[in-house]
This record gives C-alpha cells, structure tokens and sequence, in this order.
C-alpha cells in the first residue's frame, strides 16, 4: 500500500494537498525508520505522545513495525483525567537493565496556587520518586509528553529553567536521562551528568524533521537525531553515573 502511493508520487498522478504533503511526509518517516531500525536491530520504539495509544502516528506506526515484531510503548499526557504511568524494564547485554519510566506530566503543567503545587502533581512526584527509589536498573530514563526545560526563543544555557521537583529526583536517583517533546531548548540540553532530550515531532513546523535513535552500552547512551535522509545532523552523549571521567 505505502509502496503504491510512493509510486504515484513519484508519476505525478496526484495532486500534494496540504494534508497529503503531511501524509508523504509520515510515510517518509516510517520507511526511514524502519530502515534504521533494521540496521541497528533496534529492540523497541519509544512514541512522544499526548494521546497515547490514540495517537494516529502510534496506531499506524505500530502496525507498520509488527512484521518486525518491535513492540510500541507510548507516553500520554491527560491533564489530570487518567494517569498514564508505566515502568518498562529492557534486558541489555553483560547482564545490565535499561528501565522506562513513563509518568503523565499533565498535572505537572497545573499552575500554583500560593507557592503550592496541586495535589496531583504531589501525586506524581511521589508515584515517579518511589518508583525511581527501588529500581536496581543500570539506566534509568524517565518519559513524559512535556518537557521540563523551559527555555525561551533568546535561550543561552544559562537561562534555562528545569523543574526544581524533578530535577532533584534525577540527580539523587542517578536518572540518566529524560526523554520528552521538543523546545526552544533544541533536541539536547545537558545539566551535569543527565541529558534531557526533546523529541522533534513531525508535525511540528518549527523544529526538525527526524526522529532519535538512542543506543546504549555499558558505559554510555549516544543520542543522534536522523533526519529524513538518513544522516546524522545531531548528537549527544551520556555517560553512565560514576564514569564521567573516564
């Protein structure tokens, strides 16, 4: 099916509305990472999502990628009706664990009322801290649909603000890394031995067309961000806690 619409495509046969230049462009992305995906025998796709399992780009995606058997996971963010939380744990080589930990962020975004945060997002605070607290994984990223950084279209590093709660849980729980929706942070921003990664969106007009493969060893996670032609056009790297000297 998607081999057909290439082809017209490429006789002309039809006409790019925009809603099917945003198609094209989907396509594109789905052909070019399950490329990827082949070549680096990726063992699962991670979807930045608001709408969770709803998402068209999870629901098409994950179908697109069965006959490879790669399983989905998907963030959502619900803004306080359901809580989409969940813990992966991936089985890694030299006898090291790769854990997910997925937390709706919706109630993150709920403003304070008298210096006080609401109670759901003492909620979630709690939920993530315990669950960051007893896991014994080598790496531990943590996944939501809203980013943490804000940083403004004027952004230096030293302007960036991160969200005081979560960032003390990162660094006292030694969280590698937190994988969220993109900003005016760009793609990585680093703050000491963590890395809080924006995922580009393709949707999104304003920031790159791509998406990130992560892969990880014993002693670092590198991050690149692939554009639609294949080639890298950014990167970053994450040492594992303790080793940042090496």
């Amino acid at each position: 099916m998607i081999n057909k619409f290439l082809e017209k495509i490429k006789s002309r046969r039809i006409h790019l509305t925009t809603y099917s230049a945003f198609a094209f462009l989907i396509i594109l992305f789905w052909v070019k990472m399950e490329s990827i995906a082949k070549a680096y025998e990726v063992k699962f796709v991670l979807d930045v999502a608001q709408l969770g399992e709803e998402d068209p780009l999870w629901q098409n995606g994950s179908l697109y990628f069965q006959a490879l058997k790669i399983p989905w996971y998907s963030t959502t963010s619900s803004h306080g009706q359901i809580i989409g939380n969940f813990l992966k744990k991936v089985k890694m080589p030299y006898d090291q664990n790769l854990e997910i930990i997925s937390m709706d962020t919706g109630p993150l975004q709920e403003p304070i009322h008298d210096g006080k945060i609401s109670a759901s997002s003492r909620e979630q605070i709690k939920w993530l801290e315990q669950s960051i607290a007893v896991s014994s994984s080598n790496w531990k990223i943590v996944v939501g649909y809203d980013p943490l950084v804000v940083c403004t279209e004027a952004y230096t590093p030293k302007t960036a603000k991160f969200y005081e709660p979560l960032q003390h849980i990162f660094e006292k729980y030694a969280v590698s890394a937190y994988v969220s929706m993109g900003g005016f942070c760009g793609c990585f921003r680093r703050d000491n031995s963590m890395l809080y990664i924006g995922n580009p969106s393709p949707d999104d007009q304003t920031g790159p067309d791509g998406f990130l493969l992560h892969t990880v060893n014993p002693l670092e996670m590198e991050s690149q961000l692939i554009n639609l032609e294949g080639k890298v056009v950014e990167r970053s790297v994450v040492h594992h806690h303790g080793l940042e000297a090496l």
